[in-house]
């Protein structure tokens, strides 16, 4: 038998799905169980050995949405979202029925990524496109119980209850159709069996918690079981758990969260062992174990800690429990603290639910405490920003006022002909994106770093302090924040045209310098404001002016602190003075393979 090698395949110019065939062959010879470091190799050999086959655009596409699911394994969403967004811009307009399932996959891959980065409104985007495609194609109808699934997490982190209730009740009404017909089929049991773990995580999130539940736990658990499917019967027994301590059969959860907690670090479920630990927690606070309450509440944390969770969606859940442990033993100032981080991490990560929970604990403690706990400006009160560690107001008992110089990088944003947009485009409809693009760019500036010192009318600024000396690390920081702002925008656009029938696209030009910069209080006892002053702020304003749209401008000391990591090319650019100088517009971030050794 003639061997065929991907060279031959190439020449011979095999059809589309045949190349497609030998790139998912080539996938499942990678495991994705491995440590970081040992995903991003396979992800490496996975590349290398596809290179050939991506020469072909609509394959490329493919590919990259294979190198997706490698990074989304390491939590490298930015990078993950990059590599769909372009493989959607590929396949988006095409007809080809052979790639009809891959822009559905994009569509849904969007969704998982989206709703990791708390973008929940563009997540409920391209997952209602989702459905919409796999439901105009019966060929690609097997998506839909997935789509569901989805759909319902992300309507409950949206806080719309009854559509959370609506899709788990859907998923699981397809799911249990699929695999009645055939019973037989592994894939569409492990499918049923998971949409009974999210019909029950569904109900006991929005307080409707049913003794159905229970029996079909019990269900999910056995068919787990037979198909000796680890992960699946471990999520199953975590819902069941959480079941009981929340309807007090607090003796058996206990006993199955305790078992979990070895499981999933086993396994490498990491915040699935945390939760299992807070099972344990709230289950020994439940039967006034105080002590051992209190240890568990010390041993999650420092098992976030040590895993980089510390900011992570469920420790919103756990910062909270440990807050009402501590009250009701009495340790008020330690809850406080707790309610405090647990209504931050709501802001951050946009779960409004969790806010007025911790609002209301803490207003039984203090109530002048517990209404800080719903300014705008939580997130940012307990860093260690020079604003947080200087008088910011006006002394008649000082001569001197507040005035530092310290190294930051500044960015400057300005959203490109804002006025005539207005003025050409259903306003509602701009205002309203604009909107949810401002909410976007300040968790994505917060994610890098950074804090936003004021809005500019149609733009911002912000500012990412480096400490005592200036660090390539935060200049890396910054550009790479600029670069995922304009990678939110292009969903806000996409938004606008698929859904709106926009004709004009929002656009915006960034502006980034590096240097000491003056933290300095201006005003008097009328007025006062804490701001940022200098060349180097000066100048970000200014590369931000010179900035073509959709374009990240930035000085040369920010190019040299990032250039190992970063593409640019140089721009000419004339700054008021300064003259004739020369600028970098940042490209794109380097590849591994593009970076020095």
């Amino acid at each position: 038998m003639e061997t065929i090698t991907l060279g031959k395949i190439m020449n011979d110019a095999v059809g589309l799905k045949e190349r497609i065939r030998i790139i998912e062959e080539t996938y499942r010879t990678y495991d994705l169980m491995g440590s970081r470091g040992e995903t991003l190799s396979a992800l490496s050999r996975f590349e290398h050995e596809t290179r050939e086959l991506a020469q072909t655009p609509e394959i490329d596409a493919v590919i990259r949405w294979y190198k997706n699911l490698f990074l989304q394994k390491c939590y490298f969403f930015p990078r993950a979202e990059q590599l769909l967004d372009e493989a959607l811009c590929i396949l988006e307009d095409a007809d080809d029925p052979v790639l009809k399932p891959w822009k559905l996959r994009i569509f849904i891959s969007l969704g998982y990524v989206h709703r990791a980065r708390c973008n929940y409104a563009d997540a409920d985007t391209y997952l209602n496109d989702a459905l919409d495609l796999a439901q105009s194609d019966p060929t690609l109808s097997y998506f839909i119980g997935e789509i569901y699934s989805l759909l319902g997490s992300v309507n409950l982190l949206l806080h719309r209850n009854d559509l959370a209730q609506k899709y788990a009740a859907k998923e699981k009404e397809i799911s249990w159709n699929r695999y009645r017909e055939v019973p037989d089929d592994a894939s569409r049991a492990l499918t049923y069996g998971f949409s009974l773990i999210n019909c029950s995580c569904v109900h006991r999130k929005i307080g409707l918690i049913q003794a159905v539940d229970r029996a079909e736990l019990e269900t999910a658990i056995n068919l787990f079981s037979q198909l000796k499917h680890q992960k699946g019967l471990a999520i199953a027994r975590l819902e069941l758990a959480e079941y009981l301590c929340d309807t007090n059969a607090v003796d058996e959860g206990l006993k199955i969260a305790i078992s979990l907690e070895s499981d999933f670090s086993i396994i490498g479920m990491l915040q699935e062992r945390i939760l299992a630990g807070l099972i344990v927690m709230k289950s020994f606070h439940k039967i006034y174990l105080f002590d051992q309450t209190r240890n568990k509440g010390e041993d999650i944390l420092a098992f976030a800690t040590a895993n980089g969770l510390e900011s992570d969606r469920v420790m919103t859940d756990v910062y909270y429990e440990i807050g009402i442990c501590q009250y009701e033993m009495n340790e008020e100032k330690a809850a406080m603290v707790c309610f405090r981080k647990a209504a931050r991490l709501g802001m951050v990560h946009g779960m409004k639910s969790a806010i007025v929970r911790s609002f209301s604990a803490a207003r039984k403690i203090d109530a002048h405490q517990a209404a800080a706990l719903l300014t705008s400006d939580l997130v940012y009160q307990d860093a260690a920003f020079i604003r947080n560690r200087v008088e910011r107001t006006i002394n008649p008992f000082k001569e001197a006022r507040t005035k530092l110089k310290i190294p930051a990088s500044t960015l400057f944003l300005d959203i490109v002909d804002f006025s005539n947009i207005m003025m050409r485009s259903d306003e509602d409809l701009t205002v309203k994106m604009v909107d949810e693009f401002i909410d976007r760019i300040c968790l994505i500036i917060y994610m890098y770093g950074g804090y936003i010192d004021k809005f500019l009318g149609d733009g911002v600024m912000a500012i990412f302090e480096h400490g005592k000396t200036i660090l390539p690390s935060i200049a890396l920081n910054t550009v790479k924040c600029g670069l995922d702002i304009l990678r939110a925008l292009k969903h806000k656009n996409y938004k606008l045209k698929k859904h709106f029938m926009a004709k004009q696209n929002i656009q915006v030009r960034i502006g980034i310098s590096t240097g000491e910069i003056y933290a300095m209080l201006l005003g008097n006892y009328i007025k006062t404001e804490f701001t940022y002053l200098g060349n180097s702020v000066n100048l970000a304003s200014k590369l931000e002016k010179q900035a073509a749209s959709h374009m990240v401008l930035i000085d040369e000391k920010t190019r040299e602190l990032a250039e190992e990591e970063i593409l640019s090319e140089p721009v000419p650019v004339t700054i008021p003075g300064i003259g004739e100088t020369i600028a970098h517009r940042v490209v794109r971030l380097k590849r591994k393979i593009e970076r020095s050794p």
